[in-house]
């Protein structure tokens, strides 16, 4: 049985996320609005981070798939 869950649902509501500005290109959009996303998985002490659109939900979900895939692989 793994010790960490992978699924999404549930390792949202596990998780503790911030939004900031993600630096670089991007235009006055990227610029102006917090959409990158950095977050704690605290059982596990894992943290990542997503900046790579300009949308703060779809660097949400990037974040989450790349925190399952550490996860199952801590499992």
């Amino acid at each position: 049985m793994p010790r960490y869950t992978t699924d999404l649902d549930q390792l949202a509501r596990e998780v503790e996320m911030a939004f900031y500005r993600a630096s670089g290109p991007g235009g006055q959009h990227r610029n102006k609005v917090e959409t990158a996303v950095r977050m704690v998985h605290p059982p596990s002490g894992i943290t990542v981070r997503c900046a790579e659109t300009r949308s703060q939900a779809e660097n949400r979900q990037i974040a989450l798939k790349r925190l399952a895939e550490k996860l199952a692989v801590l499992n």
